[in-house]
């Protein structure tokens, strides 16, 4: 289904209703998180590997999304962090396996409930099978159709850790 839209109605495009809730999530997070060096994304990667066992890159690229080249980068910063190690994969030495830290954990913990907090004030909108639907849109927008394995459970945050 294509929008008829008109310059004047920018309310009504989906390019720039999806540039403002960009922006809108990303000032909350930053305003929520402020007190905690650890972007979206770090988190992303933090919640993948609080409910594993270790993942190689590769799974996590696929569990998070985030393309490879970030995913390095993003995996070099938290290193410095000391929130995740990093180690050759037993099983294939051109392969690195992925694992969160005591220190990791703690921050994962730490920071759960004011993920929660945001997804809530970020939901707060909308109303139960509303909320169900907006999520099944998003993944449909996002081209999975579902969620990606390490959100299966419902809201990014909403699975516990393992440890």
């Amino acid at each position: 289904m294509t929008r008829n839209t008109s310059d004047a109605d920018l309310g009504q495009s989906p390019l720039h209703l999806f540039h403002r809730a960009v922006q809108v999530v990303t000032e909350l997070y930053q305003a929520e998180m402020a007190t905690y060096d650890l972007t979206a994304r770090q988190y992303a990667v933090l919640f993948a590997l609080a409910h594993s066992e270790g993942l190689s890159q590769s799974k996590l690229v696929d569990a998070t999304g985030i393309d490879r080249s970030t995913m390095a980068d993003i995996v070099r910063r938290m290193l410095k962090k000391g929130i995740i190690q990093r180690k050759r994969d037993k099983d294939d030495a051109r392969a690195y396996e992925v694992k969160i830290t005591e220190e990791g954990v703690r921050l994962f913990k730490t920071v759960t409930p004011i993920v929660r907090r945001i997804e809530e004030k970020l939901l707060s909108s909308l109303n139960g099978k509303r909320v169900d639907e907006f999520l099944d849109n998003l993944s449909l927008i996002v081209g999975a159709g579902s969620p990606p394995p390490a959100a299966a459970n419902g809201h990014f945050s909403g699975v516990e850790a393992r440890k």
